[in-house]
């Protein structure tokens, strides 16, 4: 590289020669040149490896899976969630299906916050196979402060059996103080003839009238 002596370094009175410094401007602009084309081949080479390419499957994390499939979560006898049933003035709590829970809260909710009642203990879930005649396995059933069957803590204050099973039937309940063999405190989704139905004595009347025909025949005879 020929390089030129500044202007100043000669001696005066000397002819001002020329500069001599395009050598070293094209070699400068070359250098530049250089660097320039290796930043856009770095550019080029991080875009390569590490833009998202549409053949790149990104990996989701694992879903959780059906609350029901869930181990160690309380559920019924069928494998379906359970939801609580709370009291709101004494905090008692029972566990039914999660599909009946909000209508036995209401029914609760109802007979504490209308009706005078005050919930020590409920009964829900328990084991067993789901049937007809034992919905609690089912989580469709709840015993309201029942000491035994048809027989609650009077420190409950429930109303009493017909005024209660009105109240149940209010919320899509049915109230086993309807049945002839009381069950009284006992709640239940599913509906059953209670005693006294007008189905149940229709049942009755047309059993009584081939008797009472029978009985009349030989009059009806005689009488001809």
């Amino acid at each position: 590289m020929e390089l030129s002596v500044p202007a100043w370094t000669q001696p005066c009175g000397d002819e001002m020669r020329p500069m001599k410094i395009a050598p070293l401007r094209t070699g400068l602009l070359a250098s530049l040149a250089g660097l320039a084309a290796l930043i856009m081949l770095s550019a080029d080479v991080a875009e390569v490896f590490f833009a998202p390419s549409e053949d790149v499957v990104m990996e989701t994390p694992p879903q959780q899976p059906p609350a029901a499939a869930q181990p160690g979560r309380p559920s019924d006898a069928n494998g379906n969630p359970a939801g609580l049933v709370i009291s709101s003035r004494t905090g008692a709590r029972a566990r039914v299906g999660i599909r009946y829970a909000a209508r036995f809260q209401a029914y609760i909710d109802d007979l504490e916050n209308n009706h005078g009642a005050r919930v020590l203990f409920m009964g829900g879930i328990r084991p067993g196979s789901c049937s007809p005649s034992s919905e609690h396995p089912c989580g469709k059933a709840l015993d309201v402060c029942q000491l035994r069957r048809g027989v609650v803590d009077p420190r409950c204050k429930l109303p009493e059996r017909a005024a209660l099973g009105r109240i149940a039937a209010s919320h899509g309940l049915f109230e086993g103080g309807r049945w002839c063999n009381s069950d009284y405190g006992h709640a239940q989704v599913d509906v059953t003839p209670a005693c006294g139905d007008p189905g149940r004595r229709i049942a009755r009347k047309n059993t009584a009238e081939p008797q009472a025909l029978a009985q009349n025949t030989p009059s009806l005879t005689a009488s001809h």
